[in-house]
């Protein structure tokens, strides 16, 4: 049977790392539209998620809006608010009422995470990739709050360990919350394959861990840009895969 670029990218993988958000955990573009437009704004989901991809070019050339609100101060928030009020902008509203609006933002995020959306099958298909002895770590720029949210959404008893740099203390692209990751199993970096929607953050980072990065961009915000860099549907197909891959 031939090779494909799926059965290449997975070659020798025991330890697959995960961003959360739109990796396991994908942004409810009609929940934030809702929170918007009952407060007075006029957005459309569509529009979020153009504006979504929009945010994370500026994320990379580090122009994401950055505006004074009441709460950055909370763990992870500074990093939120620059994401979330990006998008918000992009999609429409004013730099003055993002700024207003983001400290009742945040508590709704508190409340319920925005990125709480779970694809069908991915837990299923994580669950069969570990009965298969790979072991799953997430590896994500939070606010200190995954593991209720995971626990909540069932998501925690699919993984064997959460990295959440709110409560390690270390965000991507540095490569030393990989190095925690591969420490955590005993692997080595080229024993490992990390998935993740951010060419600033998952990409980088995980090549200055030396580990192998695919992209998952299903808006195509990332179209034409780190084209070297594989794309795979999502993180059902790659744990489907290394599960048979392991017999």
């Amino acid at each position: 049977m031939q090779e494909t670029e799926l059965d290449r990218l997975i070659r020798g993988t025991k330890l697959l790392c995960l961003d959360a958000g739109n990796t396991v955990i994908f942004l409810d573009h009609a929940r934030l539209a809702n929170w918007v437009n009952g407060r007075g704004g006029h957005v459309t989901p569509e529009a979020l998620v153009q504006a979504e991809g929009e945010a994370k070019l500026l994320q990379e050339r580090g122009g994401l809006l950055d505006v004074a609100w009441d709460g950055r101060h909370f763990v992870g928030a500074a990093g939120w608010g620059k994401m979330v009020g990006t998008v918000v902008h992009r999609a429409g509203v004013s730099a003055e009422t993002v700024g207003a609006w983001l400290p009742d933002l945040w508590r709704e995020h508190v409340r319920l995470n925005l990125w709480s959306l779970v694809p069908d099958g991915l837990l299923s298909a994580l669950e069969n990739a570990r009965t298969h002895g790979i072991k799953v770590a997430i590896v994500s720029n939070s606010e200190g709050m995954l593991e209720e949210l995971f626990r909540a959404l069932g998501v925690l008893p699919h993984i064997d360990l959460l990295l959440d740099s709110g409560k390690v203390g270390v965000e991507k692209p540095d490569p030393r919350i990989f190095r925690m990751a591969l420490d955590a199993f005993g692997v080595d970096p080229d024993e490992a394959l990390h998935l993740g929607d951010s060419i600033a953050t998952d990409v980088l980072g995980a090549r200055a861990a030396g580990i192998r990065v695919a992209l998952i961009d299903p808006y195509g915000h990332c179209e034409g840009r780190a084209t070297d860099v594989p794309r795979v549907l999502g993180v059902a197909q790659v744990a489907r895969a290394l599960a048979s891959a392991s017999g």
